[in-house]
């Protein structure tokens, strides 16, 4: 069991640096693009230095990494140990990472390194069969992804050897079509199988992959068997055409076959994944594994944008000129075989690819964290081990940006958005703080998204690496390039301190507001009951007065004689006539008759 258990942490340990160096290039490219975009010095210093140019062949000479995560996640899910596999894979990530360190030293050196790019190429496609041939899983969705991972493995590799030999073939774009699903279609059977375990044999005709390795299969005998012309129309994914007309209906409906199968993928998982409980007070959904739920929900919105984009699109217009090439949609390069290479006019389907396009890789990585979880229970990593569902809500922002931007412009000609190396809409001043609050939470998001969840990965291969290239970068580099990297750096590190300082800033003021305007309403609380205070005891002292004028009145004026005493006081009439005698003592009258 030992053994087994290093054979799968070194698949999964090799699925993990692969990964980092793909969204790592996707890191540094969009940060040096938003710092270009926002500062002004930073963009006078890169001023005429082909540094997009350099990232952008980087990114290039790194996208066959995405099609050796999916098969290492899915060797590590449910294969058992193999040599030959992990040999496949170290062999091709190690010449996929030589590729990219030459991919950028060369415009830094201004050489090619055309015999070392062949070599390697051989190399990549020697590790790219080791790999076909490795041991199949168990599971019924994960042997059918298996397969059409290791077809698109075996066309790779015939591609990069005719690359090497210089045989001029279009061998490569004719299936790029089909193959660049591979990763996608990986990742939503690895996410089937976690949420409803091994599938029985019942389940074959469900499973999308087995349909696109027999699309696959279509295109290799269609162009090299029969001699038939294949061509791509570009305007969805598995977009390729054959000029015959009875394998032309067989394509178009296989086509809509997969869309349809893997909608129904992506319904499945979800319902393993969320549970919705429902009784007569309240409803409450269940949703699992974090982790899982945000890669299910990526998947989700790039499979619909990919079914929105198959249904609504129409005949190819054959006057329209084809573009050479992968095309750039200001700032924003359309990679992973949705290139838009028919039609003049992009509409907001085709930005929308474009910017789900490379979600394939996030998704990847949602699924290597959760299994990394699995495996690591330090609780010092749990925050970086979900830095990547900040990433899957950076990307949902740039959606609902983009589709904020076409309510906004409905109805207006010309109106195109205008994107950063991102792919995030960048918005104009006028548009209002409200969209640059949302341009930068969504940058926010997806940068530090992205580095959260790759140093949850693994923090010693990431920082190993980073140093180990860009130290001989460095050292390579010619003195130019050194004091101008070094400026960039600095000029970079100058800025994000001054944000962090005038954020803390602004938080330090909207405190300090805060407690003036609770000292003031305190202040005006105590004045109010300070001046009720004074009105009450004006009130009770006015009374008091009052009384005591009327007490004084009361004791101080005579006493009026009540009735009874002024009667008796009043001398009876008959004395006034002397007909009554009076008996008082004093009286010395007395009545004769």
């Amino acid at each position: 069991m030992a053994s087994v258990d290093t054979s799968l942490t070194s698949t999964f340990g090799s699925a993990v640096v692969l990964l980092q160096a793909n969204l790592g290039i996707g890191l540094v490219l969009g940060a040096l693009g938003v710092a270009v975009s926002s500062s002004h010095e930073v963009r006078s210093q890169l001023e005429g230095k082909p540094w997009e140019a350099t990232l952008r062949s980087a990114a290039k000479a790194v996208s066959p990494a995405p099609l050796l995560i999916a098969y290492a996640l899915v060797q590590v899910r449910a294969a058992p140990a193999d040599m030959l596999a992990s040999t496949g894979l170290l062999v091709s990530g190690a010449s996929v990472f030589l590729s990219t360190f030459l991919a950028i030293l060369g415009p830094v050196l201004g050489a090619r390194f055309a015999t070392a790019s062949r070599v390697l190429h051989v190399i990549r496609a020697f590790g790219q069969m080791l790999m076909v041939f490795g041991r199949v899983p168990s599971g019924v969705e994960l042997v059918c992804a298996s397969l059409f991972i290791r077809a698109a493995l075996a066309a790779r590799s015939a591609s990069a050897v005719s690359c090497a030999l210089s045989l001029g073939s279009d061998a490569a774009e004719d299936v790029e079509q089909v193959v660049a699903m591979a990763p996608l279609i990986g990742g939503i059977a690895l996410l089937d199988n976690m949420a409803w375990g091994p599938s029985g044999i019942m389940a074959v005709p469900f499973q999308a992959s087995l349909l696109c390795t027999v699309l696959l299969g279509l295109v290799v005998a269609v162009r090299f068997g029969m001699g038939g012309s294949v061509k791509s129309a570009g305007r969805h994914a598995m977009d390729v055409q054959f000029e015959d007309g009875l394998f032309e209906g067989i394509r178009s409906k296989l086509v809509a076959l997969i869309f349809v199968v893997l909608a129904f993928s992506v319904c499945r998982v979800f319902v393993g994944t969320f549970g919705i409980q429902v009784s007569t007070s309240s409803i409450s959904i269940a949703w699992g594994d974090l982790l899982t739920a945000s890669a299910a929900k990526v998947a989700l919105l790039i499979v619909g944008t990919y079914i929105v984009s198959f249904v609504s699109a129409g005949p190819v217009d054959e006057t329209e000129e084809e573009t050479d090439g992968m095309p750039t949609i200001n700032g924003m390069e359309v990679a992973n075989g949705v290139s838009m290479t028919h039609g003049k006019g992009l509409g907001m389907l085709d930005y929308m690819k474009a910017v789900v396009a490379p979600a394939e890789v996030l998704v990847l990585a949602l699924i290597a964290a959760q299994m990394g979880s699995q495996q690591e229970t330090s609780f010092g990593a749990l925050p970086f081990k979900y830095g990547f569902i900040l990433a899957a809500l950076g990307v949902g922002l740039q959606i609902v940006s983009l589709l904020a931007f076409a309510t906004a412009n409905a109805g207006k000609k010309g109106a195109e958005p205008c994107f950063d190396t991102t792919g995030t809409i960048q918005w104009a001043a006028e548009d209002g703080t409200l969209m640059f609050g949302l341009r930068s939470l969504t940058l926010l998001c997806l940068e530090c998204g992205l580095l959260l969840g790759c140093l949850g990965l693994g923090a010693t291969p990431m920082v190993v690496g980073f140093v180990t290239a860009t130290g001989a970068l460095f050292v390579l580099s010619p003195t130019e390039a050194r004091q101008t990297g070094i400026e960039v750096a600095k000029l970079i590190l100058g800025s994000c301190m001054g944000g962090v300082e005038a954020l803390i800033e602004q938080q330090r003021a909207a405190q300090e507001a805060a407690a003036a305007r609770r000292a003031a309403a305190v202040a005006r609380t105590l004045e109010a009951e300070a001046e009720k205070s004074e009105k009450v005891g004006k009130a009770v002292s006015k009374q008091a007065s009052t009384a005591t004028k009327r007490k004084g009145k009361e004791v101080g004026s005579p006493q009026q004689p009540s009735q009874a005493d002024e009667l008796r006081c009043r001398p009876h009439p008959l004395r006034r006539l002397g007909a009554v005698k009076d008996n008082s003592p004093t009286s010395n009258s007395s009545f004769e008759p």
